[in-house]
């Protein structure tokens, strides 16, 4: 599934860093971030939301059902020098 989503999120211009992340070995989770509510949108209508959308899929995989936090980010530093 994740590298679904990541495929997908290759294809959004509007979708900036984002990362699959393992807090242990049953517990993952997404991080991603958008430019502004259009990209964020864009991302949610498209087909990482897709992925998300297909809950026979999600079922499957899945112990319980995936949240979803919106957060928005008030202060930011550049992430590399090298990017």
């Amino acid at each position: 599934m994740l590298r679904d989503i990541r495929a997908c999120v290759e294809a959004e211009p509007a979708t900036g860093p984002w990362f699959a992340v393992r807090f242990s070995e049953r517990r993952f989770a997404i991080f991603e971030a958008f430019p502004d509510l259009a990209g964020r949108q864009a991302h949610v209508d498209g087909g990482g939301g897709d992925i998300f959308r297909d809950v026979a899929r999600m079922n499957a995989i899945l112990a319980k059902a995936a949240q979803v936090h919106r957060v928005d980010v008030l202060m930011s530093k550049y992430y590399f020098a090298y990017c």
